[in-house]
């Protein structure tokens, strides 16, 4: 019992040794494999927003609750604003993403920038003195004009409205008044007219349109702004729309609007983009005032080049994985899928070439007592006296002894009988050996 308790146990370990040899494969496979397996995305991200209490910062703010709850961290860089938002973007100066204006495109460079989508409209309002007549854009000449600070993304957007209608610094007074300081403005007569660019929610356009002796300009020719600048969309501001109480507008305002998109660094993770997607779809899908719920983001009204990961989301959602995993379950299944097809690929053929292998490894064992019986066999090798013959007899006699011990399965049970049998038949032949001439 003992000696089949030993040879089970190596049986067993044989076969440790074919899985062994199949084991250390697909590891190796695998190591190399993970080589080309991308690179976590990372645990914080830096997005720049705007000025203090602005609309770009309110919204950071939510776009960064939606990031915290899935264990990324983000942290809003407050800016000048949508131009300085886009050099930083560009410069890749620790910023990932960043709110930037619509129209900037034309005037500032975006390489190394891409844009993930619209967020939502941002209309251009321009607000006028109550004792000046005007009938549009075209009448602002000799005026003084509040256009936005120097480099804000405002003013960019308004001197190309005005030099449409050959309104420019030589022919009006250009002024860079800060948009708090604009009803001040107004009250002293230190403007005729001040442009604007805002949501509808902000408290700024809803101050300047509560202003006495102030009035909201509406544009006559809104449609041919729309369809001369593919970053611009007409909208009306419908009677009432700002104040229902008080009326405001008193008629219905057709003007033109921005969007505001969310913008990224082109080497931003995918994975990053993604969430960022999503968390927009969340932030911005709703109802609002100029647009109604599934609206927003839009692909519509970027002058700066979609992503990949945005192309894909506005024509298919969100990425199946993240749709029902966690975020950082997706994106490890999203990185390891590829390491599928070194597993298929070496378990195929792992799985063909093991039972060979092992069969080889038992065959083997009993091969070498055939090359051993040969060695003994006198057919193949004359017995030269009778000290060689006692000694064949005793050597047949432990290979005989041996090969009951062999350590093979119970499907190889008869390759051992018949290797008995044929060292049965090479004693015989040793036993009929004549020792004068080495034959019978």
């Amino acid at each position: 019992m003992a000696k089949r308790m030993k040879g089970g146990w190596r049986v067993n370990r044989l076969a440790l040794g074919v899985v062994a040899f199949g084991a250390v494969v697909l590891v190796a496979g695998l190591v190399l494999a993970f080589q080309f397996v991308g690179p976590p995305p990372p645990r914080q991200i830096v997005i720049a927003t705007g000025t203090a209490g602005g609309a770009y910062q309110s919204y950071g703010e939510q776009l960064a609750g939606y990031l915290a709850m899935e264990g990324v961290e983000v942290q809003l860089r407050e800016t000048a604003g949508a131009v300085e938002n886009l050099a930083l973007l560009r410069a890749g100066d620790g910023v990932d993403a960043a709110f930037v204006q619509g129209g900037l495109a034309e005037d500032y460079e975006t390489s190394g920038v891409l844009a993930l989508g619209s967020l939502y409209l941002e209309p251009i309002w321009i607000f006028v003195r109550g004792d000046v007549v005007l009938g549009s854009v075209a009448d602002l000449h000799g005026k003084r004009l509040a256009v936005g600070a120097e480099g804000s993304g405002t003013r960019a957007v308004v001197r190309r409205l005005l030099a449409e209608n050959g309104v420019h610094a030589g022919s009006a007074t250009l002024l860079a008044v800060a948009p708090e300081e604009l009803a001040a403005a107004f009250a002293t007569g230190e403007i005729d007219a001040a442009f604007l660019i805002g949501g509808v929610e902000s408290e700024l356009v809803t101050a300047l349109t509560a202003l006495d002796g102030v009035r909201l300009l509406g544009l006559r020719r809104a449609d041919a702004y729309a369809r001369r600048a593919a970053y611009l969309e007409k909208i009306v501001l419908p009677e009432g729309v700002l104040n229902l109480q008080e009326n405001r507008p008193a008629v219905d305002t057709p003007t033109v609007a921005v969007t505001a998109m969310l913008a990224v660094h082109e080497d931003l993770h995918p994975a990053i983009s993604d969430l960022l997607m999503m968390a927009a779809d969340t932030v911005f899908g709703g109802h609002s005032i100029l647009a109604d719920a599934g609206t927003f983001p839009s692909p519509q009204n970027t002058d700066i080049p979609l992503s990949e990961e945005a192309v894909r989301f506005h024509e298919r959602g969100a990425p199946f994985l993240m749709r029902y995993l966690p975020f950082w379950a997706a994106t490890l299944v999203d990185r390891l899928w590829v390491l599928l097809f070194p597993i298929i690929g070496l378990l195929i053929p792992l799985f063909k070439l093991l039972p060979p292998l092992y069969h080889w490894r038992i065959r083997r064992r009993l091969l070498q007592r055939y090359a051993e019986l040969r060695e003994i066999d006198p057919q193949y090798s004359r017995v030269s006296s009778a000290e060689d013959h006692r000694d064949r007899m005793s050597r047949i006699l432990e290979l005989d002894n041996e090969t009951v011990d062999v350590p093979v399965p119970k499907d190889y049970s008869d390759d051992v009988y018949k290797l008995r049998r044929d060292i049965d038949l090479v004693r015989r032949k040793l036993e009929n050996v004549s020792l004068e001439d080495g034959s019978k």
